[in-house]
């Protein structure tokens, strides 16, 4: 797969996570550090090598709506399906789900109906899976609903003999983050931490960008300014070009002034 800058060991781990076709991964770590990107680039190369890929994300605003995360992953693969495909992927336990997905459930099943509602999610997992090689992508996951993160948790110890792999980034500070399902998959996964790039990264990133032009003090800077956030370094790369600041035309202590 592509390799990001100073993601090496991130790339490794995604990369032995598709070929194995099975297994969790979590990738944790504050804004701006990349997570997105990785995630970006396990969906191309799992794109590359045949799965099918269902992506979604936790949202602050609507962590209060139950099972939101699960409906963005597995509401418009249903909805697309025709008529034999969905019968075939809502058969069996999977059978229970057919309401919360087709919109004729709402809320949050009650008590107990809810481990029904888990366990069917895991055989539609199941069921499209075995069809195809499925990655499930969950980024944003410290602000995924409560039903959600328990679904996530309930599948991650069941994935054994599926070709089925999740990946599951998120913010390890966050409050939500310390649920019980999201240490849950943190126990039960691999975890990477992707670090704050180096100064000599920073510096690849910036003449990649703005050209060979960019002094080593300019890249120095860059890096201070960024403190090594690749988002905080992206706007500051995109700030230079808006203002028309490229290379030998930037002055170092401008990106230091704010």
């Amino acid at each position: 797969m592509k390799q990001l800058v100073e993601r090496e060991r991130e790339c490794a781990a995604i990369e032995a996570l598709l070929e194995r076709g099975c297994g969790l991964l979590v990738i944790e770590g504050g804004a701006g550090i990349g997570k997105t990107s990785l995630l970006d680039a396990a969906c191309r190369r799992a794109d590359e090598l045949g799965c099918e890929i269902l992506r979604a994300r936790g949202s602050e605003l609507e962590s209060d709506f139950a099972f939101g995360v699960v409906r963005q992953l597995f509401e418009r693969r249903i909805a697309r399906a025709d008529a034999q495909e969905r019968d075939g992927l809502l058969a069996g336990p999977a059978a229970s789900v057919g309401p919360l997905l087709t919109g004729r459930l709402t809320g949050t099943p009650e008590r107990d109906t809810l481990f029904a509602v888990l366990h069917g999610l895991y055989w539609l997992s199941a069921n499209l899976a075995a069809n195809r090689p499925l990655l499930l992508v969950v980024d944003d996951a410290h602000w995924a609903d409560e039903p959600s993160s328990r679904w996530l948790a309930y599948v991650a110890t069941r994935l054994e003999g599926l070709a089925l792999a999740v990946i599951v980034a998120l913010r390890p500070f966050e409050p939500t983050a310390m649920s019980r399902p999201l240490l849950a998959l943190r126990t039960e996964g691999t975890v990477v931490r992707p670090a704050l790039l180096s100064q000599s990264a920073v510096g690849t990133i910036v003449r990649d960008t703005v050209g060979d032009t960019a002094s080593n003090e300019l890249c120095a800077a860059a890096w201070t300014a960024s403190g090594g956030n690749p988002l905080y370094l992206t706007e500051l790369l995109r700030w230079m070009e808006v203002e028309g600041r490229q290379g030998s035309n930037c002055r170092p202590s401008e990106l230091l002034a704010g």
